[in-house]
């Protein structure tokens, strides 16, 4: 597989082949953290070629920049997708003038305009980070320790190592935010790019990691504040820019530096802050942190306390396996401390803290939770993106400080409608799909998250999902995709005729048979580089206890039509006429793609428990039939494949395809929003 770079004019010209498939190595040859990766995908990488090439990046936010370098990375399918490139320092530009050889760079999607590469470049070569609008973010890191290929993964390619890992940052008093703005919701919609300074010390330990100078600690941190401060910037409208004398704090003996071994790291909150007032100055920061090389904790030293003189800059993050770079550093342990300081408290259920925001299952998978490190997990690593609870607080928070420098972006936050509430009822699958709109004709992307505390009782194995919860989050939260429509539970889990869906070690999705509210949050993402904006609304839905469960009682084992043919299809009504949910009449729908997408066979047909339909007359082996209430968001699907032969009938003419309307309503429209499949 060869990549190539291009330059663009009016057209684009190739200028030289950057990557080629590289071979795997002897486990001596290649980082210690790469072992984890299964079925790596490893490359060559004409290093030299690319800096060439990025030496005429515009800078970002210049006046009248407008880029015409166009880079191209390989993805983790193995194909090149191209990405037009500006400069992003993370630097101070005195800072940036004094290590000129280290770079960071931010790049706009051409080929998928929902996806976004923040990378950097310097003496310990490439490393990057590619977020998409349809599946989890990306990453490309050196493999071989010489630097002469690298490796290009997902988090899902990697084993679960974190277990050692441990923030403690609930140990100590929130001083910069209130609990009080759990209630209020902002998102980062005010079309302002909000810079915090930020003053990062490191032990001399984690100096000698990477080579025992400056420059490389140096390198090295920016490395990890490019991942960081993408994931910020796409959620929060913020960023990070280390101070202009940043080296000063820049330790390179252990024996001489101002901090106690890894061993006494719960002394280093207070050594951190006494440094960076000493040697820094509280005016001249506003955040500090402190990256050491082992030991396994981290500890923000306070909840939203930027800009706080006397705790603003007593933050740090250490890894358990002693390797202080990659994507289990930089995403589920440093972005995640500085979360905490930004003013976002823990997310996961597994252990309850009374913040009011311990929204997901078990250890959670966002930033703020725990994901791989208890015994409830739901997957091994975080994914790179924060649940709509921290979006809240933190830009709650932010928006509260005068500490930053704002720039205004011109970007048209998108809008967010979640449609109506609906009464449930129990046992059953049902669908939400938001609607989301941008001014600047911006991709979006979508989510849907449970927003329901869980209490003090739901803790341990008590966090899983569970279809007897009364309270609290029974839905996982999942990377945010280009539909705005989420099945529950996932449609995977629906074609087995489940109710649930399994995590690594818990149940991690559950459909309610008791009575309750469940409250989600639509959050719409317009993932613009250097500036994003999102938006969110929120829908109510009541799971009637009586009602149901509403399930297709037919087709439920494997089965042969001849195309045009005439099937009954039976389900059980289970009280959905009545007890809230009032559905008088069903839609039946048809898939030949296992789900994935979905045409109208019958429309309003009265909600009796049976009807005859016409299968149509293509050929699959993968049909389904879903029945849904009409103008309603329930539903089932039967629990088996149908496969059917298309004959020479006369029933040739393909159904209506349905419009899903806000909040899974079916419309009459005769177009279907979802055309594309819709991602599961």
């Amino acid at each position: 597989m060869i990549g190539m770079l291009l330059i663009t004019g009016i057209s684009f010209a190739q200028t030289d082949r950057l990557w080629s498939e590289g071979s795997k190595k002897a486990p001596s040859d290649i980082f210690e953290n790469k072992t984890q990766i299964n079925n790596p995908k490893i490359y060559s990488l004409d290093f030299t070629g690319l800096k060439n090439a990025l030496a005429k990046a515009p800078k970002r936010l210049a006046p009248g920049e407008k880029s015409e370098t166009i880079i191209s990375f390989p993805n983790s399918e193995g194909k090149m997708e191209n990405f037009k490139v500006r400069e992003n320092s993370n630097f101070d530009p005195q800072l940036a003038a004094k290590y000129p050889d280290i770079k960071s760079y931010v790049g706009e999607g051409l080929n998928d305009p929902n996806s976004t590469v923040y990378f950097s470049i310097s003496s310990l070569g490439l490393s990057s980070m590619e977020i998409y609008g349809d599946k989890s973010a990306v990453f490309i890191e050196p493999y071989a320790k010489d630097l002469s290929s690298y490796v290009v993964y997902k988090k899902s390619d990697k084993k679960d190592n974190l277990n050692k890992f441990e923030c403690t940052v609930i140990d100590v008093a929130q001083k910069g935010v209130s609990n009080s703005n759990i209630s209020a919701r902002p998102n980062a919609d005010d079309a302002k790019l909000r810079t915090f300074r930020l003053a990062l010390s490191t032990t001399g330990e984690y100096t000698v990691y990477f080579g025992g100078t400056k420059a490389n600690a140096l390198a090295a941190i920016n490395n990890t504040m490019t991942r960081v401060n993408g994931v910020f910037e796409k959620d929060f409208a913020a960023r990070m820019v280390l101070i202009a004398n940043n080296d000063a704090v820049i330790y390179t003996n252990a024996s001489t530096d101002p901090y106690s071994a890894a061993s006494g790291m719960s002394s280093w909150n207070s050594q951190l802050q006494s440094t960076l007032t000493s040697v820094i100055g509280e005016a001249n920061y506003d955040i500090g942190h402190l990256f050491g090389a082992s030991g396994g904790g981290g500890n923000a030293g306070c909840i939203g306390c930027i800009c706080t003189n006397g705790s603003k800059g007593s933050g740090y993050t250490s890894p358990a396996d002693a390797i202080p770079s990659g994507d289990n550093f930089d995403i589920d342990y440093v972005a995640h401390e500085m979360g905490h300081q930004f003013g976002g408290n823990h997310t996961f259920s597994h252990s309850n803290e009374g913040t009011g925001a311990n929204m997901e299952p078990g250890s959670g998978s966002t930033i703020m939770g725990y994901a791989g490190i208890t015994a409830q997990d739901i997957q091994p690593h975080s994914d790179a993106f924060f649940h709509a609870i921290s979006i809240q607080q933190i830009t709650n928070n932010i928006k509260a400080k005068t500490c930053p420098v704002s720039t205004s972006t011109g970007n048209a936050i998108p809008t967010a409608n979640a449609g109506l509430d609906y009464t449930i009822p129990k046992g059953t699958p049902f669908m939400l799909t938001g609607t989301g709109t941008d001014a600047n004709g911006d991709s979006l992307t979508y989510i849907w998250e449970q927003m329901d505390n869980a209490s003090s009782s739901q803790t341990g194995a008590s966090s899983a999902a569970s279809a007897t919860k009364a309270t609290g989050p029974t839905f996982r939260s999942w990377t945010p995709v280009t539909s705005p429509t989420r099945y529950f539970p996932r449609m995977a889990s629906i074609l087995t005729g489940a109710t649930t869906t399994a995590g690594s070690e818990i149940t991690v999705e559950a459909l309610s048979n008791v009575a309750r509210s469940l409250n989600f949050r639509f959050t719409v993402r317009d993932n613009r580089a250097g500036g994003s904006g999102n938006n969110s609304d929120d829908a109510l839905i009541t799971v009637n206890g009586t009602a149901g469960p509403f399930s297709v009682s037919s087709q439920n084992s494997a089965i042969s039509y001849a195309g045009g043919s005439s099937q009954t299809v039976t389900w059980n009504v289970a009280g959905t006429t009545a007890n809230g949910v009032n559905a008088a009449n069903v839609d039946i729908l048809w898939s030949t793609d296992s789900g994935n997408t979905w045409t109208t066979l019958l429309a309003g047909t009265p909600n009796d428990g049976t009807q005859a339909v016409t299968i149509p007359n293509s050929s699959t082996t993968t049909g389904r039939i879903m029945v849904k209430g009409s103008n309603h968001i329930f539903f089932d699907v039967n629990n088996a494949n149908i496969t059917v032969n298309a004959g020479s009938g006369t029933d040739t003419v393909a159904p209506t395809a349905p419009t899903l309307a806000a909040s899974g309503t079916t419309a009459t429209k005769p177009t279907f929003p979802g055309a594309e499949p819709l991602t599961m």
